[in-house]
């Protein structure tokens, strides 16, 4: 698949703000206002990740013929290529850029935050808590944080640890489903399948169920003996075959008690 050049991305972007605006702003006006920072926001946001991270580091270049940049410009830029980066899972190279704007501003919320995603993605526990903990130090009630510590514990095994930062992170945003999912998949861990149930049966039933929520809500159903339940859940993504595997596969868990359960990040 070829690449995008700047040039051809910058120009395609401009007929589809022409063409979409209805001629109501000049043309000329339009493509003054495209900077480069903006056309590589719009790559990332568009999911065009190659062409937003040619563009952010074209942008972190230095340039003799230009104003070095400000500190807090460059650390937006590092975290904005990260995010790409980590949207192609490369975290390794995230982690990289995001080391670089740390070194600039210690404290910086977005910094902190996004370097706790990606060690939660390599499932380095201990150093996504540190960098959360940090993050919270700037804000104490970013709730990406709290869930994020959160689901650190929990794969550590500290489950009340685990249970403290997502029910904190639940209250301050009693409507994120996956923040109740992590909730749930934590008590979950800890064999107590019917506050799980309470947790993820009303959001099936109300039809805002992701597949993944599912699979958990027919997980607590099965190891707490209600499999007829369990599997009306499966039915909506698996056919009778996988269901019975599904099921199996919860059984055998609990009876070998791997306490291997998969744990969400989101």
């Amino acid at each position: 698949m070829f690449q995008l050049s700047k040039k051809t991305f910058k120009f395609i972007l401009f007929l589809s703000i022409v063409i979409n605006s209805g001629c109501q702003s000049p043309p000329d006006k339009i493509k003054h206002e495209l900077s480069d920072t903006t056309l590589a926001d719009i790559a990332l946001q568009s999911g065009d990740m190659r062409s937003a991270i040619a563009i952010y580091q074209n942008l972190l270049m230095e340039n003799p013929k230009k104003k070095p940049l400000k500190p807090t410009k460059k650390v937006t830029l590092l975290v904005s290529i990260s995010q790409a980066y980590r949207a192609l899972q490369q975290s390794e190279l995230a982690i990289h850029y995001l080391k670089q704007a740390k070194n600039i501003t210690p404290k910086h919320l977005a910094t902190n935050r996004a370097l706790g995603l990606n060690y939660l993605d390599q499932q380095q526990y201990k150093a996504a808590i540190g960098a959360f903990s940090h993050a919270l130090q700037s804000s104490p009630l970013d709730t990406i944080s709290l869930n994020g510590i959160g689901v650190a514990n929990s794969w550590l095994q500290q489950y009340e640890s685990a249970h403290k930062y997502l029910m904190q992170a639940q209250a301050l945003k009693p409507g994120n489903i996956e923040y109740k999912n992590n909730l749930a998949l934590n008590h979950i861990l800890q064999q107590d399948y019917n506050q799980a149930i309470k947790l993820l049966l009303p959001i099936f039933q109300q039809q805002r169920s992701t597949a993944k929520i599912r699979n958990n809500l027919a997980m607590a159903l099965t190891l707490n003996g209600n499999q007829k339940y369990a599997r009306k859940v499966l039915a909506k993504d698996f056919n009778k075959q996988q269901i019975e595997q599904n099921i199996q596969y919860f059984r055998f868990g609990q009876n070998n008690q791997a306490g291997s359960v998969t744990q969400g990040s989101d």
